[in-house]
């Protein structure tokens, strides 16, 4: 419980942000957004020169260390003194804060550490709803310089998960996940073949043949128009390999 008395505070940082207390959102300005994903991206307490030259590059450090205790004043205004702990040199998010981007990564490390029984209870054709935060980019409007390293980090550990999580589903013949999960890893990264690779697979083992066929159509068209090459012979292998399947299937009868 919040020392404050406002209840636990959520930060949202995927796909934006969003500051939420007591189910409401909390106005705050860009700079005072800016401080507080900060916080959250370093994982631990942030020395008080270090955050100032993160939010303010090109000002002088005394100059950012005005603006830093400027924004923070204003910051615990905002949230009655609730969302930051702060000593002479270091500060960092207070205990009861939770964080969308902190709980995705927890999942990422579950399905990496391949935890049994966390991806769904075999025979459900669809996803725990905690998954769905897997599909969003990190703060996707921001682009500022201190903020890419980690927005690309998180753009490979998503996709990477949810391609290793559409491969278990895969495994288990569930369909609709299959394809929600792939699709959303081929949201991310257009360019990669796995996701592509997995979701024609998944359509052939359930028969729908000219689905594969136009996703894999799709797919070759996206990479020659791009990068002028063609896709590796995986996906053709496994088309070519339910025709021989059903060829003989039909010599039968």
């Amino acid at each position: 419980m919040n020392p404050t008395g406002l209840g636990i505070v959520h930060i949202s940082l995927l796909p934006g942000f969003v500051c939420r207390t007591d189910q409401r959102v909390t106005d705050l300005s860009d700079i005072q957004q800016r401080l507080v994903a900060a916080l959250v991206l370093a994982d631990r307490p942030l020395r008080r020169v270090e955050l100032a030259a993160r939010l303010w590059p090109d000002a002088p450090p005394d100059r950012a260390g005005a603006r830093l205790r400027q924004t923070l004043w204003r910051l615990n205004q905002a949230t009655a003194g609730g969302l930051l702990h702060a000593s002479h040199t270091t500060i960092s998010l207070t205990d009861h804060v939770e964080v969308d981007y902190r709980a995705a990564a927890r999942l990422i490390a579950t399905v990496s550490g391949a935890v049994s029984g966390t991806v769904g209870a075999a025979g459900e054709d669809r996803l725990p709803p905690a998954w769905s935060v897997l599909r969003h980019p990190l703060l996707n409007d921001w682009d500022d310089d201190w903020l890419v390293p980690f927005q690309e980090k998180w753009k490979v550990q998503r996709v990477q998960t949810l391609e290793r999580l559409a491969e278990k589903f895969l495994q288990r013949r569930q369909h609709a996940a299959v394809l929600e999960l792939a699709d959303a890893a081929t949201q991310a990264d257009p360019l990669r073949e796995g996701p592509r690779r997995i979701a024609v697979q998944s359509c052939l083992f359930v028969g729908e043949v000219a689905d594969a066929h136009r996703r894999y159509r799709g797919y070759q068209e996206l990479l020659s128009a791009e990068l002028g090459v063609a896709p590796s012979g995986a996906i053709p292998q496994l088309l070519r390999q339910d025709r021989e399947r059903q060829l003989a299937l039909a010599a039968e009868y």
